[in-house]
């Protein structure tokens, strides 16, 4: 029977990034069901189009609906991106503690943390303005 060689990795280090990945899990989540929830804003505008108002008026409202289209997709397609990136984050940082060494990777939380504040404004100024 082989032996298993003795991991160098202390479990503690293992589990924090465990840890972190399960958490931008949750995060490319969000963002594919936030994305889901825009891009489909039109059908719900659409049900009280119809339970307001005849079939023949038009709603304002859904003259600007191809701008949520696009932002849901732009917004499930990073969710899929991070989670796709996900994988990466998780190995790299598994071969990091194996040699003993620490390196961080803020630009992720950087990147993630300006794509949601400027989804956020565009949705703000959206409500504000269309």
């Amino acid at each position: 029977m082989k032996k298993r060689a003795k991991s160098k990795i202390d479990p503690k280090d293992l589990m924090a990034v465990e840890r972190a990945t399960t958490a931008l899990i949750g995060t490319s989540i969000s963002l594919i069901v936030l994305g889901f929830v825009v891009e489909k804003f039109e059908l719900f505008l659409n049900l009280v189009a119809v339970e307001l108002y005849e079939k023949s008026v038009q709603v304002p409202q859904l003259k600007h609906i191809s701008f949520y289209n696009y932002l849901g997709i732009a917004i499930v397609a990073a969710g899929v991106s991070l989670a796709l990136y996900t994988y990466r984050y998780y190995t790299k940082w598994v071969a990091h503690l194996e040699r003993g060494e620490l390196d961080t990777d803020k630009s992720i939380y950087f990147l993630i943390s300006l794509f949601v504040a400027i989804v956020g404004l565009l949705l703000l100024v959206s409500m504000m303005l269309l």
